[in-house]
């Protein structure tokens, strides 16, 4: 399946291997910038830590002579090698905010029992960093192609990919992209994404309800207030100490209920513990509301007990991509009451023109509100296509598996760019490595952590890559 790449093979895992703590060292120099997005400053759509996230993948690859360009601080790339046709890599340097639970200070980036721990290691700066020595690596072995190389660094996919979106429009796109965002091998399809939020009208004086910073993580830790209640503190706490994750103290003359639960990517609900839904439920349960506030929590335990869509009528599966994903990450009390976030993550082979309606139908049904806030299309090539083949055929031959291309349920830069396929830097046997408990070391989780010889394994199988997407470009059918 995998033809000139490799005769290189030898000589690329040695190159890999003298390099190991050059790479360690520019993930931890990404991670030193908390580049979580901001509010918009002048020039800066993203804030000032997003770019200044740019400014450093750019010094970076300007130490190892590469030209590079900022795209208004939405994006920037960087250039190497001459040719009639582009290969691009392109990954993400902003990252999703911290959570409490940390051992080591998170934009500290440290090497520890063989991994770099630190906000951003595994999503999404290992992939830059994975791209970058596997360029180097093909250039200083002088291994010939017909192709320049070109990544592309963005700085909003945490956030809606706005930033990726400005650069389809406004700037000039690789001939084909890998994009260093998901486990190997090949993601040859993308469930699409809709995203949006529930209204429900409530008392503020009754309740107020904090929980989740993004709409793509489930969240750990969600917090309530029962405005006025403090007198009220023991039996509360003799009720929260019959449920799991539920803690109650006095807060001036209120009481504060936190619910402690398992962060996860919103595409991976089976690996979480809904806190919004936990403390929904306690709070339903427990008959501490009522009115308009108790049918609220009510809903949001049975809306949100399933996390394939059954609440909302939008269930579906295909034999490409598996279940539709629908999950609560974040709510926030505003202005008379509750929003609360649905991440949908739908189907290859189903339509957002399906899902929309009964979504917004079912939340007015039950008699509150539903307001969109972004909805794309899934992604998808056929599994047989020249690039699914020879790249996973690389990812074998590098690791010994046998695994299949395959369809990735969360969305990723390759369903807004042309010509595009996410793969790597990931391997799936990875998390059960990470030595930090439950809830620790995966992506968005705290102890967020990339495991060294696992990505010294990617900067392999994207050199080889190289290799295979030169030929394939130059070939008679190309990539279409």
């Amino acid at each position: 399946m995998i033809s000139r790449s490799s005769q290189y093979a030898q000589q690329i895992e040695q190159y890999v291997n003298a390099h190991r703590q050059e790479l360690v060292d520019v993930l931890i120099d990404l991670i030193s910038v908390p580049s979580v997005k901001g509010p918009a400053l002048p020039g800066m759509p993203y804030g000032e830590n997003c770019a200044r996230a740019l400014a450093k993948g750019r010094a970076i690859c300007e130490r190892y002579g590469m030209q590079t360009e900022c795209y208004d601080n939405y994006a920037a790339s960087a250039v190497c090698g001459q040719g009639d046709k582009q290969i691009g890599f392109i990954a993400h340097l902003d990252v999703v905010p911290v959570s409490d639970g940390w051992s080591s200070d998170p934009f500290t980036g440290i090497e520890r029992d063989g991994f770099v721990v630190g906000r951003g290691s595994r999503d999404n700066k290992a992939g830059f960093a994975a791209a970058l020595m596997a360029i180097n690596c093909v250039r200083d072995l002088g291994i010939p192609l017909r192709s320049s190389l070109r990544i592309l660094m963005g700085s909003d996919e945490e956030s809606g990919m706005s930033d990726l979106v400005y650069v389809v429009e406004h700037c000039p796109l690789p001939d084909f992209s890998v994009v260093t965002d998901c486990y190997f091998p090949v993601a040859h399809g993308e469930k699409g994404r809709v995203c949006g939020d529930i209204l429900l009208d409530i008392d503020t004086q009754k309740l107020r309800m904090h929980g989740g910073e993004a709409p793509n993580i489930i969240p750990d830790r969600c917090t309530a207030v029962l405005p006025g209640r403090a007198g009220e503190l023991a039996r509360i706490q003799a009720l929260a100490a019959q449920c799991e994750g539920i803690s109650a103290q006095a807060q001036g003359g209120d009481v504060a209920l936190t619910a402690a639960g398992v962060s996860a990517h919103a595409s991976e609900p089976f690996k979480a513990v809904n806190a919004i839904h936990r403390l929904a439920s306690f709070l339903a349960d427990s008959a501490l509301l009522s009115g308009r506030e108790a049918r609220a929590v009510a809903y949001l335990k049975q809306a949100f007990g399933y996390y394939y869509g059954e609440a909302f009528g939008i269930q579906y599966q295909d034999e490409a991509s598996g279940k539709t994903t629908l999950i609560t990450g974040m709510v926030r009390t505003e202005e008379g009451a509750l929003r609360v976030n649905v991440d949908v993550r739908y189907s290859v082979t189903d339509k957002k023109d399906r899902i929309l309606p009964l979504l917004a139908a079912s939340v007015e049904q039950a008699g509150w509100r539903f307001a969109l806030r972004e909805a794309t299309d899934s992604h998808y090539i056929p599994k047989d296509h020249p690039v699914a083949q020879r790249l996973t055929g690389v990812f074998n031959a590098v690791t010994g598996e046998h695994k299949e291309p395959y369809v990735l349920a969360g969305g990723t830069y390759a369903s807004k760019v042309p010509n595009s396929v996410a793969f790597g830097p990931g391997n799936a046997k990875e998390p059960s490595m990470m030595p930090y408990g439950p809830g620790h070391g995966d992506a968005h989780q705290p102890d967020e952590s990339q495991h060294i010889g696992c990505l010294l394994d990617a900067v392999r199988i994207y050199a080889m890559g190289i290799i295979e997407l030169d030929d394939i470009l130059h070939s008679e059918s190309g990539v279409g």
